[in-house]
């Protein structure tokens, strides 16, 4: 599992490096992009913000009802061998 987490950000990054070196290529920044849909960093950066303030919550939610029910389901398993 950990493999292929490490596979999948490996590929991730690879694309996105390619996508960096054609838009170089093409003359096009970080910048003119954020400029032409009407954003700038800091209001992307508050976009993020925002949106882990309101996935927080229900993250923390999440765990707080599925750890515990793994744990049961974990040690109501029949040992192995």
């Amino acid at each position: 599992m950990l493999f292929d987490l490490v596979s999948v950000l490996w590929r991730l990054a690879a694309v996105s490096a390619a996508i960096a070196v054609i838009l170089h290529l093409m003359g096009t920044s970080a910048h003119e992009v954020l400029a032409k849909i009407g954003a700038t960093p800091e209001e992307i950066g508050d976009l993020i913000a925002r949106g882990w303030e309101l996935a927080l919550p229900n993250l923390m939610l999440g765990i707080v009802v599925i750890v515990p029910l793994w744990l049961i389901v974990f040690m109501m398993r029949p040992p192995r061998g």
